[in-house]
């Protein structure tokens, strides 16, 4: 089949890098007779961050059904211009976003396509799309299909594509409808039926321009969660009327969003070829100005209302502040403040507009009116339980003009105590004891508060302070609770081996391990019950281990000890300790070494312990030092560079060099690697010599020479 191709470019650049931020495309073509067709590319691209410019030429293939290219295509370009769109917004009180450009380029061919069974189908290919874009998964590593199907039927009766009257908006407002006509002309009077359609992959990243465009069949972009084919924007979905190509929508969320449109062609009930657009919505923030202020509701006591704006996207205000009775009462500060001449209810507007004629308007009754709320609280303490002391709390408050219709209690105090209500009596628990502060708001019938703020103190007693467990050496004695209250009143017992069983902090002599039992009361209703556990501990206990106790250099030993009652412990030396203040540190010495523990207690003695770690140096050679003898630098992450492996080495001293003895890499540093490039050149697969020489940890030296092999 003979193939001729004439294409017209608007504007030239020619580029190979991969052509990021595609926003859109499509393809068309228009029968000339003669089994000639023309077919027309429109491409569109971000103007601010599109890398490179359009291509210069752009390479088009045209398949069969059974994907077989007709041929390539070698375009030439016969003329030059391209295409900014504008942004247009349907609502005069919008501000057009800034930073929203697109560029449009515009191709033509002449392509001679005779009769086939299963037709064509025309492909243009590029990657990758937009980095912004929100609703497909990874869109910088996702290229884009524009593709035109024409069928055998089409190509038999000489047929025409449908096309596109507009190119969509460049710009959208969030949570402003989007109105579209969306239609498509026909030469040759077909039937045209509208959806909704995936836009398809293209080329890759790693072939962005391929020459010719792949064949397919292609794949759909895949969308991300929760956006589909039937929720593009998020918010009030989009559609598009099937007959008149209408397209609706109101988007609720700011960024940009890949969208796809179809076009299928009818004659007599039966398709002809099917017109595909993929385009990108910027949903932008357009600035349409919005009326809000905050004042409260009801003012008391007071004529004086400060009025906090919160209008947004405008800088032009003009307040009413008795709208109904006085609208001479104005201010045209953003955030004023108005003396109100009595008490009474009041209308307030707010106009918020910009330069323009776009405004907002807001409007609030305030209530303006005198307090008579007067909040009084009674407290008791009528019990206690396992949990704390219980507090009944007795509203007195009173209005005798609109009465007290809500109450809101907020009780703090220790250990971020944080308790609220809204009953008007309440109960609270206690379960420390300690200083707290009960607040009570109350809200009288005409909407002003009263509050009242009482200190108390619980008469819980103070047992969370009382220590679990103690320890002590043999012979030695221990406070049994040094934090204790002496307001309140102590029983302990037994009583043998202890200097004072009535007294808050007695000391505990015992000869070997006793649990000890206090009885803590008055201050109120609690009398509570805690024990303490004094172990007696003997030194020996404490166990001191390595694991392993011999290493490599290098290596590492888990150090541990355990003594029962310690409360901490304290190794040495501590250089080469992950943390010497723990039972279980881990060892990294670079000679053998003995490592020193002393495990403290409650009480104050220590008692001490020793290990020894054994560090051996291997050999300075094979397995320990192991230098490739091959490599691949394709890009799989796989013996992609040349390195030594070693864990044992100081200094470290190797090159390459190629037959003719250039030296192309040298390595100073363990972790230096050769990528298989010389001055940023790959260079070709064969063998290599290359030159080693290291220092090892025990100071012995290995020098070799050899050669590596570099694969492609």
């Amino acid at each position: 089949m003979r193939l001729t191709v004439f294409v017209f470019l608007f504007f030239s650049h020619l580029s190979n890098l991969m052509a990021t931020h595609i926003v859109g495309g499509e393809i068309t073509y228009k029968c000339l007779g003669n089994d000639l067709y023309r077919v027309r590319l429109t491409v569109y691209r971000d103007c601010y961050n599109g890398e490179p410019w359009f291509d210069d030429p752009a390479s088009v293939g045209i398949y069969d059904k059974d994907w077989n290219l007709v041929g390539e295509l070698p375009i030439e370009v016969i003329d030059s211009d391209n295409d900014t769109l504008p942004i247009i917004l349907s609502n005069p009180c919008l501000v057009a976003p800034p930073n929203v450009c697109v560029h449009r380029m515009t191709y033509d061919g002449v392509v001679e396509l005779r009769v086939k069974d299963g037709g064509y189908t025309v492909v243009y290919q590029r990657c990758c799309r937009n980095t912004l874009i929100r609703n497909i998964i990874n869109p910088l590593a996702t290229g884009a299909s524009f593709i035109a199907e024409i069928s055998k039927r089409a190509l038999q009766e000489c047929n025409t594509s449908a096309v596109f009257n507009n190119w969509p908006p460049v710009a959208i407002c969030v949570h402003e409808p989007i109105d579209f006509d969306h239609s498509a002309s026909d030469a040759d009077g077909d039937s045209l039926v509208y959806r909704l359609c995936t836009p398809l992959t293209g080329a890759s990243e790693m072939f962005p321009i391929p020459q010719p465009p792949n064949p397919g069949p292609y794949q759909q972009i895949t969308w991300k969660n929760p956006y589909n084919i039937s929720n593009m924007l998020g918010g009030d979905p989009l559609t598009i009327d099937p007959a008149t190509g209408f397209l609706t929508g109101v988007p609720n969320t700011l960024g940009n969003f890949v969208v796809g449109i179809c076009v299928d062609e009818f004659r007599d009930g039966q398709i002809l070829s099917t017109t595909r657009r993929d385009f990108q919505y910027n949903v932008a923030d357009c600035g349409q100005p919005v009326a809000a202020f905050f004042a409260p509701a009801v003012v008391c006591d007071t004529l004086r209302v400060a009025f906090e704006n919160q209008s947004t996207t405008a800088n032009i205000y003009k307040w009413y502040f008795d709208l109904e009775g006085n609208p001479e009462l104005t201010s045209t500060l953003q955030n004023p403040v108005f003396v109100y001449p009595d008490t009474g209810s009041y209308l307030v507007a707010l106009i918020a507009g910009t330069e323009g004629a776009c405004s907002d308007t807001v409007y609030q009754i305030i209530h303006l009116t005198r307090s008579t709320a007067n909040a009084q609280i009674d407290i008791d303490f009528p019990d206690c339980n396992e949990t704390g002391a219980v507090l009944h709390v007795t509203d007195l408050s009173s209005d005798p003009a609109n009465g007290i219709q809500a109450w809101k209690w907020r009780l703090t105090g220790p250990n971020n105590t944080l308790l609220q209500s809204t009953v008007q009596n309440p109960d609270f628990i206690l379960a420390h004891s300690g200083v707290y502060q009960l607040m009570l708001t109350v809200t009288s019938g005409n909407g002003c508060t009263n509050t009242l703020t009482l200190p108390l103190e619980s008469p819980y007693p103070p047992v969370d302070l009382l220590a679990d467990s103690l320890a002590i050496c043999t012979g030695e004695s221990i406070a049994l609770f040094p934090s204790a209250d002496p307001d309140f009143t102590y029983t302990w017992s037994p009583d043998e081996d202890i200097s004072d069983p009535h007294a808050s902090n007695p000391l505990a002599s015992p000869d070997s391990t006793r649990v000890y039992t206090v009885s803590i009361s008055g201050n109120g209703p609690c009398v509570i019950q805690k024990q303490v556990k004094v172990a007696v501990l003997n030194p020996g206990a404490l166990v001191v281990t390595a694991t392993p106790d011999i290493i490599l250099a290098g290596g590492s030993s888990q150090l541990e000890a355990t003594f029962p009652g310690a409360t901490g412990f304290v190794w040495e030396p501590p250089a080469s300790l992950s943390n010497p203040d723990i039972y279980n540190p881990v060892a990294t010495p670079v000679d053998s070494t003995t490592y020193h523990v002393m495990a403290l207690l409650s009480s104050g003695c220590d008692v001490s312990g020793m290990v020894t770690v054994r560090v051996l140096y291997p050999e300075c050679g094979e397995p320990y030092i192991f230098f490739p003898t091959a490599f691949s630098p394709n890009g799989d992450n796989e013996n992609d560079v040349l390195k030594l492996e070693s864990s044992y080495v100081k200094d470290v001293y190797w090159m390459v060099y190629n037959r003719f003895g250039e030296k192309l890499f040298e390595a100073f540093g363990p972790d230096d690697a050769w990528d298989g490039t010389y001055k940023g050149v790959p260079q070709p697969a064969e063998t290599y010599g290359y030159y080693l020489r290291v220092r090892c940890a025990n100071e012995r030296e290995l020098i070799r020479k050899g050669n590596i092999t570099l694969l492609r």
